[in-house]
């Protein structure tokens, strides 16, 4: 009896110890383990992100410039999928059965269960056919986002691009909800502004059904999140301005950047050989881009921010502020020139010219000796700094930063160089140049006159010229100079203004001189009777080709309107010859919205080739 009742505890023990690990297991399940709640979540539940609509982008004057067009992404959700007719999808897709198995793997290893993009592009009326043969695949959903439209192929070196997110960039911004196959801004503006355009992602919490069908919002829609559209973009560039510069610039190597000088607004911003910018939007994207990585002119290399060269002879208006900044020469110091600097064993040469006098005729005439000599005495016979030749060359070098060079200008666009002063602590590098105490005026003397280790953006050209025809300052340079919310309307943005610390009666010595390099000296080509242009002509020496040819100008003399730097690469002449007679083509475009007076300039230089 006792062994029976014994037994009988023990069958109740363990039966009660089932139904104890069984009703903790299925408390484990329902509450405690929130994997399983969230499988079936899975099963009913659906966070679908909402893209919102990217901001457009408008010219100065308001016009459209760049706008949204909608387009269908195929999405898949790995853990889910199930796919009736392979056959149908391979057909639609135009892949083979091994690409939509690649496809489906690298959706996998992103996420099982989260959307990503397997095949971009679809447009809305294959979209609607597709949809109706799919009623019973599994996984599959379509997803819309919109693509760039171009209204006009120019600006592509500053609008850039959008193209899809890799990993590391969805990892670098978690804010933005960026999933596998979303485009971003990859250059340009694109790049640099892609928060505002972008706008915030929304997220519609959704029920399906059995089918993997939408049937309606969880909770009436009471989890969602509202998207908030991108914020539209005004730029300062001039539609026509933009499209005359790179007209000119065909068959072109080189940049024309163009300036306002009063509030930075960048008119024009022409880098060339360049390329249509809806080359880069839509299904052909990557391709394009390969075929426009590959091509030996580099089309999609930024030259006005990125490529840097010797100034040459424009950087002798910097030399000049500087001395007669500091002392170092008043406007009617006079030095001889006799075909070189004679206290450097004739070195640097100098072209034949007539009389310089003062400061003027030797901007006038480009004097290489002249410049050669204030250079000599700003480093060893500066009238703060005797005998000491490095705190001369530090005066000389923070003028230059002053000035905008060898820095970076904060431009709004991604990529910018910062160009090359040379500092003392440079030259004093033994194993790369000379070692402290080693060098002295003659050793760098060509910094002078532009081409020795001082190289500009030209960007940063076009800056130093809008300096001047502000007489002081200048207002850090920007491409988009307003934003657009729905909700407040345009905001301008705001950017900084940068003081030389050259005081402004030595500014209005150069600008006179500049009025009679066109007027008379060796910028005549530019010379237009009905607006006084006041401008400095360079050549860059170029070891590989033909010498580059520069300018850099503004206009008018009063109350300036624009500021312009050109470079034409191989030009192998003057900037006299083709920089400055294309930078007055463009000044008449802007300031009288016709070319008449330079329509003989604007035929020569449009039939122009550089780049046999």
């Amino acid at each position: 009896m006792d062994n029976l009742k014994i037994r009988g505890n023990i069958i109740a023990f363990v039966i009660g110890g089932v139904f104890f690990i069984y009703i903790l297991r299925l408390f484990t399940i329902q509450v405690v383990n929130k994997e399983y709640e969230g499988q079936a979540n899975r099963n009913v539940i659906k966070n679908k992100i909402i893209t919102p609509s990217r901001g457009a982008i408008y010219t100065r004057d308001t016009a459209i410039f760049v706008t949204n067009s909608p387009v269908f992404d195929l999405m898949v959700t790995p853990n889910e999928l199930i796919i009736p007719d392979t056959a149908f999808l391979m057909t639609e897709l135009n892949m083979t059965k091994e690409e939509l198995i690649a496809a489906v793997k690298i959706a996998k290893r992103y996420s099982p269960v989260k959307e990503s993009i397997i095949y971009r592009n679809i447009s809305p009326i294959k979209r609607y056919k597709m949809e109706e043969e799919m009623w019973n695949y599994y996984g599959l959903s379509f997803g819309e986002y919109n693509t760039r439209n171009y209204r006009y192929p120019v600006g592509a070196n500053f609008l850039g691009y959008i193209s899809e997110v890799d990993s590391q960039g969805i990892k670098a911004k978690p804010e933005n909800r960026y999933q596998n196959g979303d485009l971003v801004g990859k250059a340009g503006i694109e790049k640099y502004y892609e928060t505002e355009l972008l706008g915030k992602k929304g997220v519609n919490v959704t029920l399906k059904d059995v089918h993997n069908r939408e049937v309606g919002m969880y909770m009436d829609g009471k989890l969602n999140e509202q998207e908030i559209p991108g914020k539209d973009a005004l730029l300062g560039v001039d539609r026509k301005l933009q499209e005359l510069g790179e007209e000119l610039m065909q068959n072109k190597r080189g940049s024309i950047v163009a300036i306002e000088p009063s509030t930075g607004e960048v008119l024009a911003f022409v880098s060339a050989p360049t390329y249509d910018p809806s080359l880069l939007s839509g299904s052909e994207l990557k391709k394009n881009w390969k075929t426009l990585q590959n091509d030996p002119n580099k089309p999609l290399y930024n030259r006005p921010l990125m490529a840097t060269y010797p100034p040459g002879s424009i950087f002798k208006l910097a030399m000049g502020l500087a001395a007669l900044n500091d002392g170092v020469i008043t406007a009617s110091s006079h030095y001889g020139c006799g075909g070189g600097f004679w206290r450097n064993r004739g070195k640097p040469r100098c072209h034949g010219h007539g009389p310089t006098g003062g400061l003027s005729g030797a901007i006038q005439y480009s004097c290489n000796s002249y410049f050669a000599a204030v250079y000599y005495d700003f480093l060893m016979n500066h009238p703060k700094y005797p005998d000491d030749i490095y705190g001369a060359y530090h005066s000389w070098y923070n003028y230059m930063i002053k000035l905008g060079m060898g820095k970076k200008l904060n431009i709004d666009l991604p990529f910018e160089k910062s160009g090359q002063i040379p500092s003392a602590e440079m030259y004093d590098n033994p194993k790369r140049w000379y070692g402290k105490n080693r060098w002295q005026a003659n050793t760098i003397i060509s910094n002078a006159i532009g081409q020795g280790e001082v190289l500009m953006t030209p960007l940063q050209m076009a800056n130093l010229v809008a300096i001047i025809a502000n007489r002081g300052h200048y207002v850090e340079p920007h491409i988009v100079k307003s934003l657009k919310s729905t909700e407040q309307g345009w905001l301008p943005l705001k950017f900084k203004r940068v003081e030389s610390g050259i005081a402004r009666q030595h500014f209005e010595v150069v600008v006179e001189a500049m009025e009679d390099v066109v007027e008379r000296g060796t910028a005549r080509r530019a010379f237009n009777p009905d607006i006084s242009i006041c401008g400095k002509t360079g050549t860059v020496q170029n070891p590989h080709g033909g010498d580059h040819s520069v300018f850099i100008c503004f206009a008018p003399k009063e109350n300036p309107k624009i500021a312009i730097a050109c470079i034409i690469e191989n030009a192998g002449a003057s900037g006299g010859s083709w920089a400055a007679p294309l930078s007055s083509v463009m000044i008449e475009q802007y300031l009288t919205d016709t070319i008449v007076k330079k329509k003989v300039e604007y035929q020569r230089i449009k039939s122009a080739n550089f780049m046999r």
